[in-house]
Formats: C-alpha cells, sequence, structure tokens
C-alpha cells in the first residue's frame, strides 16, 4: 500500500515572495503545470491593506510557464469577491481549477492591488499528480520539506 504523505502529494509551483505591493498587477513567478498535476490552488495571504486599498485575484491560464501571454481563464467562480481595507486586516482566499477546464498548459493568477501599497504574498501549489510523488516538481525556492516522524 502507498501511503502518500501530504508533503509528497502537494507541489510548491510558484509563488509572490512578501511584498508591500503598490496600486497595479502583479503575477507569480511561474505557473502551475497542469500536465503534471489535475488540480492547481493559489492561495493569497493579504496582510494589512493600505488607507482605502482593495484586492482583486482571477484565474489565469497561459501555454508559457512565465504566464507572459496570460489569458483570464473562462468559467464560474475563477475569480475572487473583491477584498477592501474596510473588511480588515489579515485575510486568505484561494483559487482553484482543475486540469481538464483548462485549455492551455499553465495555471496562473492576475493579483490586482487598487488606491494604495497592501502587504500580500502568494502561493501556487499542484495537487493529484500524474507521476508521484508530486513535490519532486516543487519550485527551485524550496529549501526544505521535514515531515515529523
Amino acid at each position: 500500500m502507498y501511503t502518500e504523505q501530504l508533503t509528497q502529494a502537494l507541489s510548491i509551483q510558484g509563488k509572490i515572495d512578501p511584498v508591500s505591493q503598490g496600486a497595479g498587477s502583479v503575477k507569480p513567478n511561474a505557473g502551475i503545470d497542469m500536465q503534471k498535476f489535475r488540480r492547481g490552488t493559489w492561495i493569497l495571504d493579504v496582510g494589512a491593506f493600505g488607507a482605502s486599498a482593495t484586492v482583486d485575484m482571477k484565474l489565469q491560464e497561459d501555454n508559457n510557464q512565465n504566464l507572459s501571454t496570460a489569458t483570464d481563464l473562462a468559467g464560474n467562480n475563477v475569480s475572487i469577491t473583491q477584498l477592501i481595507a474596510g473588511g480588515g486586516n489579515n485575510r486568505l482566499v484561494s483559487l482553484e481549477a482543475r486540469a481538464d477546464q483548462m485549455t492551455k498548459r499553465y495555471l496562473g493568477v492576475l493579483v490586482t492591488v487598487g488606491t494604495a501599497a497592501t502587504l500580500i504574498s502568494l502561493i501556487g501549489l499542484g495537487g493529484e499528480a500524474v507521476e508521484k510523488p508530486g513535490n519532486l516538481n516543487d519550485t527551485g525556492s524550496v529549501a526544505q520539506r521535514n515531515v515529523a516522524s
């Protein structure tokens, strides 16, 4: 019987390092390779909002890993409900898609900060790996993966 650990099942595929993001749009450093995974999810961590700031996030797809020609993913629930400063700081949101919902290879997101700089970070996870263990496809910036024993 094969018992896969969670750290083996999920691959860290892309990210936005923690940053005080000024007004404008930003993409992760790489998309999730949906030829290697059946599911991909992006988790956005929003820290302290700037005065009257807003944050939006929507799923995109591209044939390029660096998401240089990304287009919006079609379908329902492909974007978050806008987060606003008045709703409070320190919130998490996520978006997920399956490989069979896409027409291109890489799953990415576009994060847009409106009005004022806001603290954000983002991580993209590939799940249900086609070839196990999935963590063999981690991005090069992953320094350690430990499991208690």
